[in-house]
């Protein structure tokens, strides 16, 4: 029987027996016997991309296969998933994806995917931190100062992101709605030019990544405010946690992952959740990973479906109270 059950039914108590039925028993048990293929959500070079280079060279020697990666960036990762989504479901084309694999069909009317219907989560590889930053000049030293700033002068700041409809937007249109704050939105074409404008002061903050953030903030450039998680990061335990400061839903970051399409047989899924799980705890790469800013996971198809229940369920209600869309 093929795994055509929605994400909200996976993880319950018998429903992850092996599905067979795409391929004959042999060929399931013996996947891979060909070379895999992760279509990436970001653009090349990047970070998101770097990460998936890396797992994939560490996984490909325990699969026994290569493990190709295709960047597809473009519409908020609605491009590499839906190209995923129309794959063939035999366990050799993947999707690495962040968080904004659940933002698209959320704000888009046709993001060409269905995150429910359409994918088998694989494994968690990490958690995407964000941290708010603001230029030196900027007289606040954390998130309340800030926010008192932005009260006494409603209308007047603004904060970037790295685009439209992308984490950093929505974090921002966030904290606008639970703080009662009025700010401009100005979205860039990423986290590096919206860095150079938070240090010019034509934005007065933005969420970024602790890995584009922290050089500047070392150089007393910039100011780190607020950082996502549950504990404060090692790589810069001076920054307090947004939780530490009384606000609630920033206790995690973005999920990074990867999926496969739905009726992928659980064979293929069980053997790559379990290489990438051994090449996450490697302690070279988490040490990679946490000196980027990231958090390491490496966990199954359970806690990535957790991570996407949560992010589906964090946005849906503010996507739809303020009638948010990216065309």
């Amino acid at each position: 029987m093929l795994q055509r059950r929605r994400f909200a039914q996976w993880g319950a108590s018998g429903l992850l027996a092996p599905a067979l039925g795409a391929l004959p028993a042999r060929a399931a048990e013996a996947y891979p016997t060909q070379p895999i293929k992760v279509i990436v959500s970001s653009a090349a070079g990047g970070l998101v991309d770097g990460i998936a280079r890396t797992i994939a060279e560490r996984i490909a020697k325990p699969l026994g296969q290569p493990v190709l990666v295709d960047p597809k960036p473009g519409a908020n990762g609605a491009i590499a998933a839906s190209f995923v989504a129309k794959a063939p479901a035999d366990g050799y084309t993947l999707l690495f994806a962040v968080n904004s694999f659940v933002l698209a069909p959320l704000l888009m009317a046709k993001p060409g995917y269905d995150v429910f219907k359409d994918f088998a989560p694989v494994s968690l590889s990490n958690y995407g931190l964000l941290v708010f930053t603001v230029g030196a000049s900027v007289p606040a030293n954390n998130m309340r100062e800030f926010i008192a700033m932005a009260k006494a002068q409603p209308g007047k700041l603004s904060f970037g992101s790295a685009g439209q409809g992308s984490s950093g937007h929505l974090y921002g249109e966030k904290l606008m709605r639970d703080e009662g704050l009025e700010m401009t939105h100005v979205p860039y074409k990423g986290g590096a030019p919206l860095m150079v404008d938070i240090l010019g002061g034509q934005v007065q903050g933005g969420f970024l990544t602790m890995g584009e953030a922290l050089p500047h903030a070392k150089s007393g450039r910039a100011k780190l405010l607020g950082v996502f998680g549950t504990r404060r990061m090692p790589l810069a335990p001076q920054i307090p946690t947004f939780t530490e400061q009384g606000f609630k839903g920033y206790e995690h970051g973005g999920f990074w992952g990867f999926f496969a399409p739905t009726g992928t047989p659980q064979p293929a899924i069980d053997k790559v959740a379990v290489a990438v799980r051994q090449a996450v705890a490697q302690p070279d790469l988490q040490e990679r990973m946490i000196g980027l800013g990231l958090e390491p996971s490496g966990e199954g198809p359970g806690e990535l479906m957790a991570a996407v229940r949560r992010e589906n369920l964090l946005w849906s209600r503010l996507i739809k109270d303020l009638n948010l869309r990216v065309e």
